[in-house]
């Protein structure tokens, strides 16, 4: 059968045109391969097939003996032969952590210290109990305590973490406190554990014994995520301070597509294994939470993070001076997590009654739509179905296939989009889809976002997350709510202000415009943002041959289009699909682009080289984002690649000056006395909750430090405004 039918994965040719059915018929009937051949030999077997015998019989012999197991060979096998004799390299131990193989090189350092008959230090979980015993330490006598306290006291720089009995800060009670200002050890004090074998501390003395060290700004604190322990404290009643530095956010800096958690990162630098949280506390259904954990296992597990966190802190700060981010970790990020920290806990408030009302007139669009669709149909449709909907749109209405999926025509919104001239179908599914995502993703689910205890809305401000180094947010997505349709701004009309205050919002104009200005040096684009002129009417200009009192409102959209786009590597096919134009247009469009700025031309141009050379692309400051696809065979993969080079630098220092106006705009706020905080950043705008009597101030406030955040050779300007609801700003 393999000799006829061949067998890819074992290079056995096989038979050319004889396929598994084919050659199962054949050996019914003929019982062997000799019999076969000898068949079409004869000529009992016509056709190709047996054509195909005739002048393959070489081929399938071969194949017959290739797939023949041999029996007459003298195999001596001895058991220690067999024995598993890999060892890894050096080369390929660096290889495998470039990779992200952790495990592998973990396991493999197991196997070394079991095979030396040693305690494998690198599996803790394996370690003897005595060895546990000595490196992580239970606190809970009053002359231990005191010894600690004097020991934290001298360190200027302790590993700290906080075991709670929940992952939101306004609602979690304090379990333990661990700390570890020796490399040697961690220690736990456990304060709210029902686990009475082992006594515990008052947690008004330890409290009060701790507040002075962890609200001093010369004894570091560092730890692993510390913008939630920060928040905690916070809600305990005391006022933090003095981030030394936080390992989730150093490691973040040194490779922003890796792992940041701290498994992850200690199995990547310290070839540690740590305890997990599941493994201490149980999975699902059965998971516990951390006050009914033992205190021996929760000393093992929480005194190890601290400990942990201090360790990875010795070697991440190397690795920050060598890849020279010591300047943007110590000036942007780091303050950061405090500001972070502060936004989560103010929270915003948000309207329900306006939401609920809001879903009723939106699931009504729905059904009205779903109605006017459902006329088009022969029967029944689920407009939430793309293969219904496929088949009303090709089949039914016989409009135009676009692109295809394996699983049929495609219908997503690139296609509806472009067939919307021709019918009223996919302009409806398109107003359909969006009305449907909106209900679901934002109108309904947001009341049950709120906090039982504040009625606010607390998103996760996240910074280790996108690689340019922008923020993100979750629960909700903040960053996601469109603006550019009437339906997606409403949804902003359900941010409000606390009782009686205002929002206030501030925003950079044309940030990356203004950024591309300052780091291309172009000449006509710095002198545009010089003069204060309207920078898109002015390209308009460039590329039609008018001045620039001649544009006209569609011209300047297409200079918008392409002074936005180039910035991001747009093509002349991305530019003629955006503004449906020609590829021939679009492309003597771009030509009058760049040979009117050049400087911009030669900048980006600089900044694929430069990702080609060193492998990365970096911020005014000095952010990294490496770009190892740049040298993709893979032509989509390659082009990929260098469009981020193109943008990122402009994204990554757009980030980091939004950061650094924000870390400015909390400390004012607070060293000058204002009781408005800020609430909410998206993209180029942050929002702030103030009280009435403090709002223009707070605009005037907020407009000097983001306009002088960074020092560019361009004039930066900020909207700054203020109203009842953020749709209003």
């Amino acid at each position: 059968y393999l000799a006829l039918v061949g067998d890819s994965s074992d290079n056995i040719p096989g038979v050319a045109g004889i396929g598994p059915k084919g050659a199962s018929d054949l050996l019914k009937q003929y019982g062997t391969l000799a019999g076969v051949l000898e068949a079409a030999e004869q000529g009992k077997i016509s056709g190709k097939k047996g054509e195909s015998l005739q002048s393959g019989k070489a081929d399938a012999l071969l194949s017959a003996d290739l797939a023949t197991l041999r029996e007459d060979l003298e195999v001596v096998i001895s058991e220690e032969s067999l024995r598993y004799r890999f060892h890894m390299t050096e080369a390929c131990e660096t290889l495998f952590k470039e990779l992200s193989f952790h495990n592998l090189v973990t396991k493999w350092k197991v196997h070394q210290n079991d095979k030396a008959g040693s305690a494998p230090d690198a599996s803790p979980g394996k370690n003897s109990h005595e060895e546990v015993e000595g490196r992580f330490r239970t606190i809970h006598t009053e002359q231990d305590f005191q010894h600690l306290m004097e020991c934290l006291k001298n360190s200027g720089e302790f590993g700290f973490d906080l075991e709670t009995t929940s992952l939101n800060p306004r609602e979690a009670q304090i379990v333990g406190v661990a700390v570890c200002y020796d490399l040697e050890f961690g220690c736990y004090i456990p304060l709210g554990h029902q686990d009475s074998s082992v006594p515990q501390l008052s947690r008004a003395r330890v409290f009060e014994a701790l507040a002075p060290l962890l609200e001093s700004e010369t004894i570091k604190k560092v730890g692993q995520n510390l913008k939630f322990d920060w928040g905690i404290l916070r809600e305990n009643g005391f006022n933090p301070r003095g981030i030394g530095a936080d390992t989730m956010v150093a490691a973040y800096l040194l490779d922003p597509e890796g792992r940041h958690n701290l498994k992850g990162l200690a199995e990547q630098y310290l070839g540690y294994q740590v305890k997990t949280y599941e493994e201490v506390c149980g999975k699902g259904k059965d998971q516990m939470t951390f006050d009914l954990v033992k205190i021996a296992d929760a000393t093992r597990y929480s005194a190890e993070d601290a400990w942990v966190a201090l360790k990875l802190w010795s070697q991440l700060r190397e690795l920050l001076v060598s890849e020279d981010l010591t300047r943007v970790f110590y000036e942007v990020d780091l303050p950061l997590v405090q500001v972070l920290s502060k936004m989560e806990l103010q929270g915003v408030a948000i309207d329900v009654p306006y939401l609920q009302e809001l879903s009723q007139e939106f699931e009504k669009d729905l059904r009205r739509i779903e109605e006017r669709v459902q006329a088009y149909a022969a029967k029944p449709i689920n407009l939430n179905s793309p293969k219904q909907i496929a088949t009303l749109l090709f089949e039914d209405l016989k409009l135009p296939t676009q692109s295809k999926t394996k699983t049929g025509f495609s219908t997503d919104a690139a296609v509806l989009d472009a067939l919307s001239p021709l019918h009223e179908v996919p302009r409806l599914l398109l107003e359909y889809r969006e009305i449907s995502k909106l209900k679901g993703t934002y109108v309904d689910p947001l009341p049950g976002l709120r906090d039982p205890k504040t009625h606010k809305i607390h998103a996760s401000f996240n910074q280790t997350i996108a690689a340019t180094g922008r923020l993100s947010s979750s629960d909700p997505n903040l960053q996601n709510i469109p603006i550019r349709s009437e339906r997606g701004m409403r949804i902003r009309r359900a941010f409000i202000p606390s009782d009686g205050n205002l929002l206030v919002s501030a925003d950079y104009s044309q940030i990356e415009l203004r950024l591309l200005a300052h780091m291309s040096g172009d000449p006509e684009l710095v002198s545009s943002f010089q003069k204060g002129e309207d920078v898109h009417r002015r390209t308009a200009g460039e590329i039609f041959g008018l001045a620039p009192d001649q544009v006209n409102d569609e011209q300047r959209s297409i200079a918008k289009a392409i002074n936005f786009g180039l910035m991001y590597g747009k093509t002349a096919f991305g530019l003629a699909q955006e503004l449906k134009i020609s590829r021939k247009d679009a492309k003597e469009m771009i030509e009058r682009y760049f040979e009117r700025y050049r400087g911009v031309k030669a900048f980006l141009d600089a900044q694929v080289e430069s990702a080609r050379e060193k492998g990365y692309v970096t911020s005014c400051l000095g952010r990294k984002r490496k770009l190892t696809e740049i040298h993709s065979k893979n032509p989509m993969i390659r082009a990929n690649a260098e469009r981020m080079a193109m943008n990122t630098p402009i994204q990554s220092t757009a980030a980091d000056l939004m950061k650094l106006a924000m870390i400015e705009i909390d400390r004012r706020l607070e060293s000058e006395g204002f009781r408005s905080r800020l609430t909410i950043q998206v993209h180029d705008e942050v929002v702030l909750d103030c009280p009435r009597d403090e709002a223009e101030a707070v605009k005037r406030l907020v407009t000097e430090v983001m306009e002088n955040a960074m020092k560019l050779s361009v004039p930066l300007r900020v909207n700054a405004s203020s109203g009842a609801n953020w749709m209003e700003l």
